[in-house]
């Protein structure tokens, strides 16, 4: 058996088994490009010797120690490029541990202390870095002087007897070779969680300002291989009660504790999306740590009896799989609040954090301090969250009653408002609820305003939704950084923001907080795939925006009711992608794909008018990109088989000047009733049909007329002349929707 002194570099793929969950093929083909294309030169380059993959991991010996560090920072920097062009959800990161020591050499393998020590410090590595233990420091400290290092002290490692020294590298050219001790708030999203929690004490006075710390930041990717902030998953908690059907106490708790760990400054908290999929699940802490990218573990259990609670909750630290904090928390379920409180200021100073003055849950977030109101918001969201179309009228008595027992509980407020907002879109979906298209929306109106009295994450990403509709994509991005601001753990709260930031002609910092929203919840959702694909079409990235939206497949299984709308908007910018990439054999079948959703939604046809009222662009050239695609998939522009260039049509200008502050009279054809519009310069639009009348925006979108009025939704239209018209019978001019028909003459 020989042994001898070696520097053994192990490279490790951040999340394999949760990326290979998502796309096995996939994940394994980008590994092995990243092997024969970056490690295999490399590591020939520098001088070394492959041992072995081992499944996602690289094993590698060097004669010296500071031929195996240059190796490992120009793999580092190679991938680090390759990422930055990568399409998002394809990215591969990888953990690199280098340490000097005996090994042992059986044959080609090498194995002993040496080696395990090595995989202990890839282990402790960020995303796309290097970790050395304290031997590797000592040789190469003074050998690369554009490398800088940060002292990790001394840590207990699993199945290392010693604690052994370890240091992070800084792959920075203006670095220094001397250490410094971690900071403890080092990146941007430090100050960004800090800032977070201050806002939510102070009432969200100042969010604005959130636009200068988050949104410059070209890839958010880039900030999280350089975040040290701790990081934690709350797990699903054990119902431990006699009663099996109280499971959404215990699912309640975990939500809960999520979302109040996510405020304390200078914590990383996973979503509980991502914690779920663990449920009811046999995983060992380290490995969950390992496909989470987190180093510590909450779990715990709830068991209650008539009106008396028992929590017992334990915090891990998968580095070592020892635990760091246990308690047992007894008492009347009337304090599950205190409790909840007591739990999070326990777990901070474990985590040596410093908690925020008044940070309850009751008291931010459209919380409440009932516990009435709170069971039954509890009730109600493990119905939502089944996703199943019978279980909503449940759901949504339940909210009900949480918030007939307080008034003031802004999250049950915001989930009915959510709830009759989706369901007035259909009548299928209205249905469900018993209720007419209109009084859904009546509804949604009515809860929407209560939610605004509270507001919780939920209402802002509403809000966002509502402003975005109304081409109002400034004030939408204020309002999804409210959300994340009361809830940092939340993917669906970086989505909102990503979508208003693309709407706004910020398509690179969109998908930006894709990779935000991927962090805290890895698995790529129908809504994520689409807003990448609509991102990547306003980058000119054509054939990036066709791999993602291929990516939604409409006839898999919904995993969300709202997958509906991914689905349906995503083929259609899918249909724009294969038109702008002269695919028309792809652009023909994606044609056919689409009908089923315009049958449910009652969509006459497809058609680009018709795309242009779902795309509320802020500047036209990004809605233009989209319709010229369509264009070329051979999707008709128009309605009612409409001629676009008839020389009867009228143009942007001409409608602007027709329209705006003027006053117009005539009817809907097919039914006879009085139609009046009357637009102010600035597109203030005042319109009458019949009995229905509603105030709204008018905005000039290239040769089309797009409208949005509160009552209804955005949409578009066309204007002509009508050759045989008179002003006698006010039918001078003719304007179409996708629906309807008009007949008009200017009046005033």
């Amino acid at each position: 058996m020989e042994r001898h002194l070696a520097a053994v570099l192990i490279g490790d793929v951040v999340g394999y088994s949760r990326l290979s969950e998502i796309d096995e093929e996939g994940t394994r083909a980008r590994f092995q490009t990243d092997f024969r294309q970056i490690f295999e030169p490399k590591i020939a380059e520098h001088h070394g010797r492959l041992v072995k993959t081992m499944g996602d991991g690289i094993l590698a010996e060097f004669h010296s120690v500071v031929d195996a560090l240059r190796c490992a920072v120009d793999i580092q920097q190679d991938k680090a490029k390759r990422n930055a062009t990568a399409l998002l959800g394809e990215h591969l990161f990888f953990r690199i541990g280098i340490n000097l020591g005996d090994i042992i050499v059986e044959g080609d393998d090498i194995h002993g202390e040496g080696v395990n020590i090595a995989d202990r410090m890839q282990s402790l590595a960020e995303p796309g870095g290097i970790a050395l233990s304290g031997t590797t420091y000592d040789h190469v400290k003074s050998k690369i002087a554009s490398l800088g290092y940060v002292s990790l002290g001394e840590q207990k490692v699993k199945g290392i007897a010693e604690p052994v020294r370890v240091y992070r590298v800084v792959l920075d050219p203006n670095a220094k070779g001397t250490p410094t001790r971690a900071p403890r708030y080092q990146s941007r999203w430090s100050l960004t969680a800090m800032t977070a929690v201050l806002l939510v004490v102070l009432g969200g006075a100042g969010v604005g300002w959130l636009t200068n710390r988050l949104l410059d930041e070209r890839s958010i990717s880039q900030n999280v291989s350089s975040d040290t902030r701790p990081s934690l998953v709350v797990l699903p908690f054990d119902n431990l009660s006699d009663d099996k059907q109280q499971g959404y106490l215990a699912d309640g708790m975990t939500e809960d504790l999520t979302t109040e760990l996510a405020r304390l400054p200078g914590l990383f908290v996973i979503s509980r999306n991502a914690a779920f999929t663990y449920k009811d699940k046999s995983v060992q802490p380290v490995q969950i740590a390992a496909e989470l990218k987190v180093r510590y573990l909450l779990e715990g259990s709830i068991r209650r009896i008539g009106d008396d609670m028992r929590i017992n909750a334990q915090l891990i630290d998968a580095t070592t799989n020892g635990h760091i904090w246990a308690e047992r928390f007894d008492g009347a379920w009337n304090e599950v609040f205190a409790l909840q409180d007591k739990m999070v200021g326990e777990i901070a100073t474990a985590l040596k954090l410093r908690l925020v003055s008044g940070q309850q849950a009751a008291k931010i977030a459209g919380g409440t301090s009932n516990t009435a109101a709170y069971e039954a918001y509890l009730r109600g969201r493990e119905l939502e969250l089944r996703e199943r179309p019978e279980d909503w009228v449940e759901a949504v008595r339940h909210y009900e009653q949480a918030l007939a027992l307080d008034p003031k509980f802004g999250n049950a407020a915001a989930a009915l408002a959510w709830f009759y907002r989706e369901a007035q879109w259909t009548e299928a979906r209205s249905k469900v609820l018993g209720l007419t298209e209109v009084e859904a929306h009546n509804k949604a109106d009515i809860y929407f305003k209560e939610a605004a009295k509270n507001p919780s994450a939920a209402y802002y990403r509403i809000l966002s939704a509502k402003l975005n509709m109304q081409q109002r994509s400034d004030e939408a991005i204020a309002a999804a950084e409210r959300a994340i601001a009361l809830d940092a753990s939340d993917p669906k709260n970086y989505e909102s923001l990503s979508n208003a930031m693309t709407l706004n002609g910020r398509a690179a910092d969109g998908l930006g907080y894709l990779d935000a929203a991927t962090r805290v919840d890895p698995v790529w959702s129908h809504e994520r795939y689409y807003l990448a694909g609509l991102a990547y079409i306003s980058m000119d990235r054509f054939k990036a925006a066709a791999v993602a939206l291929e990516k939604i497949d409409p006839v898999s299984k919904e995993t969300s009711y709202w997958d509906f709308w991914s689905n349906h908007l995503g083929l259609m910018l899918l249909i724009s992608t294969y038109g702008q990439l002269e695919q028309s054999a792809d652009a023909a079948k994606a044609r056919e794909r689409i009908k089923p959703y315009l049958a449910k939604t009652q969509e006459r046809e497809f058609t680009g008018q018709m795309a242009a009222g779902e795309f509320a662009f802020k500047h036209y050239p990004d809605l233009e990109r989209v319709l010229v695609g369509l264009h070329k998939a051979g999707v008709p522009e128009l309605s009612f088989g409409l001629d676009p260039t008839s020389p009867d049509r009228l143009d942007g200008a001409a409608m602007r000047s027709l329209l705006f502050d003027q006053e117009v009279q005539g009817r809907k054809l097919g039914t006879g009733q009085a139609y009046k519009r009357a637009t102010a310069e600035d597109g203030t639009t005042h319109i009458t049909v019949g009995d229905w009348s509603d105030t709204g925006t008018s905005t000039i979108e290239g040769n089309l007329l797009c409208i949005y009025y509160p009552s209804e939704f955005r949409f578009c239209a066309s204007i002509f002349r009508n050759p045989g018209g008179i002003f006698a019978e006010k039918n001078e001019y003719l304007l179409f929707t996708q629906w309807d028909r008009f007949e008009f003459s200017v009046v005033k």
